[in-house]
């Protein structure tokens, strides 16, 4: 059986940002053996890779396959891959900034995009939720689809998902006050929490007041002494999350 027969064409495009992937994590990896203070033995300048392969088209994409041997239309395809300084980067690229402990697109929206979607907008720059949103709203879901070839309608629906409101941690807080009527306040902490303006947040139905708002933190109290079991932030017309008091630091409910 020959090469033809059981290696399927790659579009260009894939097999080198697989190969630029691959080289920022050996770039990471030297990096954290420099901060760790261990010699640095070697460093990658330039790389020249030279691969026999046939170029075929389908329709607008340029795909290559391994040619094999005594192949008559195999082409030698010449890659050089060279150093780009932080200037050159930053002036090319669009800013995206990651929070440290945000959570991976895989974690937020792994129900919506394949693994190859994520795949492809990891070859993009984009990791975290927060990238995915930055870059919608700079270049568009239409330059998304292009750049990173994933269809429009479940990017949308990814960033759909991804824009609810969440809540991971409920802290109860003394009340300032020490009158023996005074509602104590609740600190929420999660993502996604301050939408167009303050949300609405309920208690078992009943509004609460909300005393200082944050896309990250939200300080609510009760309006009465009645405590219930169930707090609801809506950050706009069905953008619901719910979360039972006493919820664990490191739990997350969504609806």
């Amino acid at each position: 059986m020959n090469v033809r027969e059981t290696t399927a064409a790659l579009p260009l495009e894939h097999f080198v940002q697989a190969i630029t992937s691959q080289l920022d994590r050996a770039q990471t990896a030297l990096a954290l053996k420099a901060r760790a203070g261990l010699p640095l033995t070697f460093a990658v300048k330039d790389l020249t890779l030279d691969l026999r392969t046939v170029v075929e088209m389908d329709g607008a994409v340029v795909k290559i396959r391994p040619a094999s041997s005594g192949d008559p239309s195999a082409s030698t395809l010449h890659l050089a891959f060279t150093t780009i300084t932080r200037p050159m980067m930053e002036e090319n690229a669009l800013q995206l900034s990651a929070d440290r402990d945000e959570p991976t697109l895989n974690e937020m929206v792994g129900e919506d995009l394949s693994q190859e979607d994520l795949r492809r907008l990891e070859w993009a720059g984009v990791q975290t939720v927060s990238q995915l949103v930055a870059l919608r709203d700079q270049a568009g879901e239409q330059a998304i689809e292009r750049v990173a070839n994933v269809p429009a309608l479940r990017l949308r629906a990814a960033l759909d998902r991804a824009s609810r409101p969440m809540v991971r941690e409920v802290e109860t807080l003394a009340p300032e006050s020490s009158a023996p009527d005074t509602p104590p306040t609740f600190n929420l902490r999660g993502r996604n929490l301050l939408r167009d303006g303050p949300p609405t947040v309920r208690m078992d139905g009943t509004p609460m007041r909300v005393l200082h708002s944050a896309v990250d933190r939200l300080v609510v109290q009760p309006i009465s002494m009645t405590l219930g079991k169930e707090l609801e932030v809506e950050t706009a017309p069905g953008m619901v999350t719910r979360v039972p008091l006493g919820a664990r630091r490191d739990t997350e409910t969504s609806q």
